[in-house]
């Protein structure tokens, strides 16, 4: 499968690859290779096969030629010539989080962590490797079910079901009102409200709030 002259495994597995980075392939959906599903760019996607190849099928290889491209490096504000582009990789595609990183990121701006059942404390989502550990996020959220065809896909759309969940979900509940929790803490600190709102902000999006969110001119 791995040899150098196979045309497809080094495509194939590129174009995961790619997808995974960008938020869809040169050929999407990324197993949906046919001669009426094109590549988006056949020269880009050839030579990073290509290059895979000749690295020995290196994974950390390919995936550092993406990382350090301009390419992937391009903000998310699109201007008024790609406004509209949604395939040809002009800028960065905003996209949901994956089940196991967005469950993680709750649990670290609220400051309290999940238990997960044959795991040991202070295990992350990202962490657990069977879709058999007992979770409503991550099935609300869309993780992969290995007993499913493919057994790695997972869904990324957003539902009706992630909505109630974030609304009525007793456990998001316990994080937000927990005696251990950021909120508490924050509310009993001595801090007043507009520090409070900025370390929020630095727990959930790393950056200063706006002065609009702090309220007026942020004085």
């Amino acid at each position: 499968m791995t040899n150098p002259d196979n045309p497809y495994f080094a495509r194939a597995a590129v174009n995961r690859i790619w997808g995974n980075y960008f938020g869809r392939g040169f050929v999407e959906p990324v197993d949906d290779f046919r001669m009426s599903n094109p590549t988006v760019n056949e020269p880009l996607l050839n030579a990073l096969a290509a290059d895979f190849a000749r690295h020995s099928f290196d994974l950390k290889h390919v995936m550092r030629r993406i990382l350090n491209s301009e390419l992937y490096q391009l903000g998310s504000t699109p201007n008024d010539s790609n406004l509209a582009d949604t395939k040809n990789f002009s800028r960065s595609l905003r996209r949901r989080l994956p089940a196991e990183v967005m469950l993680d990121a709750v649990c670290d701006v609220t400051g309290v962590p999940d238990a997960f059942e044959g795991c040991p404390p202070g295990t992350r989502a990202i962490q657990t490797w069977t879709f058999k550990t007992s979770s409503h996020f991550l099935d609300a959220f869309g993780r992969p079910n290995a007993s499913t065809d493919a057994p790695c896909e997972r869904d990324l759309k957003t539902s009706v079901v992630q909505v109630l969940h974030l609304m009525n979900s007793n456990k998001l509940q316990a994080k937000l009102g927990g005696s251990g929790g950021r909120a508490k803490k924050l509310a009993e600190s001595k801090m007043d409200e507009p520090a409070i709102i900025e370390e929020l902000y630095f727990s959930a999006f790393s950056r200063r709030p706006t002065a609009h969110a702090l309220g007026g001119n942020g004085d």
